[in-house]
């Protein structure tokens, strides 16, 4: 079994996209994310899914602006059943399982290969008192 991430459109019901991925999935505006969506209300790398120790499938907030819903509640982490909905941002994701294959993420086309940082990843800067005689 997979995992089928869909983006439901929630003032129509219907089905704008969907992904089949295998976890770990994160959810974001940057590029490097498994699914990306460009919308405003998403933060660079927004929440990701995970599978725990027990298999069971997993939502994490990434520390997102605007937070992380499972059905209507705000969560940093949350245990998710076959139908649950996560609302990040604007976006309504629901969470299914399902026997279709697994998408392939396409590579980027090498002749246009961006460095991307990722700038949550990084250490913070370090101040240093000024040198003797410097000033």
């Amino acid at each position: 079994m997979n995992y089928k991430f869909v983006w439901v459109d929630t003032s129509s019901g219907i089905d704008r996209q969907q992904w089949v991925l295998i976890p770990p999935v994160t959810v974001g505006r940057c590029p490097t994310a498994e699914i990306t969506i460009s919308d405003g209300s998403i933060s660079r790398k927004h929440c990701q899914f995970l599978l725990d120790p027990y298999g069971s499938l997993v939502v994490r907030d990434l520390g997102s602006k605007n937070g992380v819903y499972v059905d209507e509640r705000r969560v940093d982490k949350a245990v998710l059943l076959p139908g649950s909905e996560v609302k990040i941002g604007v976006v309504t994701l629901r969470v299914e399982m399902t026997d279709e294959a697994v998408d392939q993420i396409d590579e980027p086309d090498s002749a246009f290969d961006l460095e991307v940082y990722d700038l949550g990843e990084t250490q913070p800067v370090k101040i240093l008192p000024p040198a003797e005689g410097a000033g």
